[in-house]
């Protein structure tokens, strides 16, 4: 036989990846399509989406504490007043609820003096 023919002839043990499948697709076509759309989702989860588990215990409370602060913090955002929010900056808002948190920590330690009771904010 010619060196050319023998390219085409094909191996009967794999004549199953050339059997049409689906819709006019061979089944190497479909393995190579289900492979190539593994390994895309297999990339987006471990390299573009960040997964870490904190390590220590210190870590874990460092976290809860910040989550709390930022939750705190846009709980105080939100009770900015649209039309002064138009001419602040983070720098201005952070001073107005430092203000706010001084404000009301005095009026809670004159309660408590009046009061004899003691209340931590």
């Amino acid at each position: 036989m010619d060196d050319d023919t023998d390219i085409f002839d094909i191996n009967p043990e794999e004549v199953w990846l050339e059997r049409e499948a689906i819709a006019g697709f061979r089944v190497w076509h479909i393995i190579a399509s289900v492979v190539g759309i593994l390994l895309c989702l297999m990339i987006m989860v471990c390299c573009c989406i960040r997964f870490r588990i904190p390590r220590t215990k210190q870590e874990i409370e460092a976290d809860y504490l910040r989550k709390q602060i930022t939750k705190k913090f846009r709980e105080k955002l939100q009770q900015i007043k649209n039309s002064e929010m138009d001419d602040m900056d983070l720098q201005k808002v952070c001073v107005h609820i430092q203000n706010e948190y001084l404000n009301l920590q005095a009026s809670v330690e004159s309660m408590n003096e009046k009061q004899n009771v003691k209340f931590k904010i």
